[in-house]
């Protein structure tokens, strides 16, 4: 009776457990129909839209996409491994998850990181919750196109160590067809839950096509007194086309901390959405961006405060160092009623290191009338010698001490995108890949005589 009876159980278990999984892909499915369903009707963005005003897609849209292969052969990651993050690793094929290239031995027990068939049913039910109220049309493009999602849920109390490096390798396609790969993302960190992850974007196979358009989204919910470290390192290829979205929601005495470096792709947006759910949140935003030839780099974001007790701050950088190149930004903070004694700020600083180099910034930091608190707003550009701030005048100083002006430049460079780049410091491997990528940017920029530049800085 007793076997009968833990049998009898077993099978209610199991059966239990069925219908979980079963509404889990249920939910699944129905984000990709309505998503399918959506696009039918939905009007894509031009250049007569507001929000891409600077940024045309059109040459994006006009190209036939086809699903990228999940199973394609990748070469070897060992180039792109950390010893950071050794064994809490995670390898992503063109969106898809791929156990044999993956190490999570390191990870603790109570953690889930895997498909969302397997995740939690708690944290499985909030798939597109905030994608489906702030998600802009690229993010409806991800749920039509996703093949699955990554979740990665942390308990309540449970703080992982070690950072988790998602590397996210992406495969192209010859010919005039674009191969599009859609990667999702899921994390949940409970009460007083604490983690650091870093995305990774790369091309799958060095020296075959780049002809491929990845479009990914995150969503992040950041639970009461939790704690959230995301990096996000954009390299990928020369002619690949990158749009990302990220959502994310703080709950009470929540911390939420990103750190983005966009290096890679000639078409790159990133929309930034991040709700307070609650009071006495913090967040902090490092975004660095380097637009090389032919570059365009969009950084899209929006911070809604409505709770009191609330810290912001945000440091945008931006370099462009071609003639070719553009940057975007448009950073809304909204600070609203009921968020007394919210302690804001926001800057926006650009570096133009030739001419015809171009940047449209928007920094828009806006308080509710009767709200109490401190906001402090910044927006500097040092741009190209017919200016009146001119990059010039540091290298012209070098040069008067009898440094070259491609050492100069490096230096100068080097020193104003740093402080955003050194906060990958948790994979140093990282880091340095980011480094040498904004090297080898540089060594395209043509270099102004140094006389001529001197001459004109002390005119």
């Amino acid at each position: 009776m007793r076997m009968a009876n833990g049998l009898a159980l077993h099978c209610v278990a199991m059966f239990g457990s069925m219908r979980m999984t079963t509404r889990i892909l249920r939910r699944m499915s129905a984000l990709r129909s309505s998503s399918k369903a959506a696009l039918q009707t939905l009007c894509m963005p031009s250049t007569r839209n507001e929000e891409y005003r600077y940024t045309d897609v059109s040459s994006l849209l006009k190209t036939s996409i086809k699903l990228a292969d999940p199973a394609a052969n990748i070469d070897d990651v060992a180039p792109y491994m950390t010893l950071g993050a050794k064994g809490s690793t995670v390898v992503v094929v063109n969106g898809v998850m791929n156990a044999s290239l993956s190490n999570l031995e390191g990870m603790p027990e109570q953690v889930y990181v895997g498909g969302i068939e397997g995740a939690p049913a708690g944290s499985a039910s909030k798939l597109g919750e905030l994608s489906a109220s702030k998600g802009g049309p690229f993010s409806v493009l991800n749920g039509a196109y996703s093949q699955e999602v990554l979740c990665i849920v942390v308990p309540a109390g449970v703080t992982v160590e070690q950072p988790i490096h998602i590397l996210h390798l992406s495969t192209g396609a010859d010919g005039t067809e674009r191969q599009i790969n859609a990667p999702r993302l899921l994390v949940d960190a409970g009460k007083k839950a604490s983690i650091s992850l870093v995305e990774e974007y790369v091309q799958g196979i060095a020296g075959s096509s780049d002809n491929y358009f990845t479009c990914s989204v995150a969503e992040v919910f950041v639970g009461e007194g939790a704690h959230v470290t995301h990096g996000y390192a954009q390299r990928e290829g020369a002619a690949a086309a990158h749009f990302k979205g990220t959502l994310v929601s703080q709950a009470a005495g929540s911390l939420y901390d990103l750190s983005e470096a966009c290096v890679g792709a000639s078409l790159a947006r990133h929309d930034l959405g991040i709700t307070q759910e609650g009071a006495a949140t913090e967040t902090t935003l490092r975004h660095f961006l380097l637009c090389g030839s032919g570059q365009l780099h969009d950084l899209h974001s929006k911070l809604d405060l409505s709770h009191p007790n609330g810290t912001a701050n945000q440091l945008h950088k931006c370099i462009v160092s071609h003639s070719t190149g553009k940057g975007v930004f448009d950073g809304n903070v909204q600070v609203n009623k009921y968020a007394q004694k919210t302690d804001a700020g926001q800057l926006s600083r650009n570096l133009l290191l030739v001419p015809k180099a171009t940047v449209n910034v928007k920094p828009n930091l806006q308080e509710h009338k009767g709200r109490r608190g401190r906001l402090t707003e910044e927006m500097g550009s040092i741009e190209d010698g017919r200016h009146e701030i001119s990059a010039a005048s540091e290298q012209g100083s070098s040069w008067a001490r009898g440094i070259d002006a491609a050492t100069a430049r490096a230096a100068l460079v080097y020193s104003f995108g740093s402080a955003v780049v050194q906060s990958f410091k948790i994979l140093p491997e990282l880091r340095r890949r980011i480094e040498e990528d904004v090297s080898k940017t540089l060594k395209e920029v043509e270099l102004t005589a140094a006389p001529a530049a001197a001459k004109a800085v002390t005119a």
